[in-house]
């Protein structure tokens, strides 16, 4: 084998897997650019052509990551929703609690803390920005079965139940995203995440965004 076929079999074997961790930079570094120009200027004040310009790259690079400016704010809402049905799909049988345990380990272990750090900001920055990504993401995976199991969209009380299984399900986030998230502390949310799903009879479909 001559020199130039070592380098193209090189460049073969090794081609793909470079160009798809390269792409995957090259979105992180778009995504976080987004995401701190809507902390410092804020979403609305922030157009394709702020973020191209600050992340250094064409408009048109953007838009072939992030069509929209609504896909960067839907980014982890998004990929924390797909998790959760993931997880589940994993084994339909699992108990509520126990899924909610696994979905939040599953984001301590894999979790982009800069990232994290930088949707905090943005939410902060922008609070009617998240109520219209979490309506977005639900649009988007209508359809996927995700179960209700015990939630009567209509009843106060499984509301009321819901609404306060989300806002402990922010508490881990927020303190995930603000790395103060402990296994004591995560005990005691997820005590208090059966204890209000238990009281209030609501099941998996608790977590899900409404549409």
């Amino acid at each position: 084998m001559t020199n130039d076929e070592r380098v193209t079999a090189v460049t073969t074997k090794d081609g793909p897997g470079l160009r798809e961790r390269n792409k995957a930079r090259r979105r992180r570094h778009i995504l976080h650019t987004a995401l701190r120009l809507f902390v410092e200027h804020g979403y609305e004040g922030t157009t394709i052509a702020d973020i191209a310009e600050a992340a250094d790259v064409a408009p048109r690079t953007v838009t072939g990551y992030f069509p929209s400016k609504l896909d960067f704010i839907t980014e982890w809402p998004a990929e924390r929703e797909q998790r959760l049905i993931a997880l589940y799909y994993a084994d339909p049988s699992v108990d509520f609690v126990e899924l909610v345990d696994k979905w939040w380990r599953d984001l301590r272990d894999h979790l982009d803390h800069e990232e994290a750090t930088l949707t905090r900001a943005m939410a902060l920055a922008n609070p009617g920005v998240v109520a219209l990504a979490e309506v977005e993401v639900s649009r988007r995976i209508a359809g996927t079965g995700f179960p209700f199991d015990g939630t009567d969209q209509e009843d106060p009380f499984e509301v009321a139940g819901r609404s306060a299984i989300r806002g402990v399900n922010s508490a881990f986030e927020r303190s995930v995203a603000e790395g103060r998230m402990t296994d004591r502390l995560h005990e005691d949310l997820l005590n208090l995440i059966r204890t209000v799903a238990e009281t209030t009879h609501v099941g998996h479909g608790a977590l899900k965004l409404d549409r």
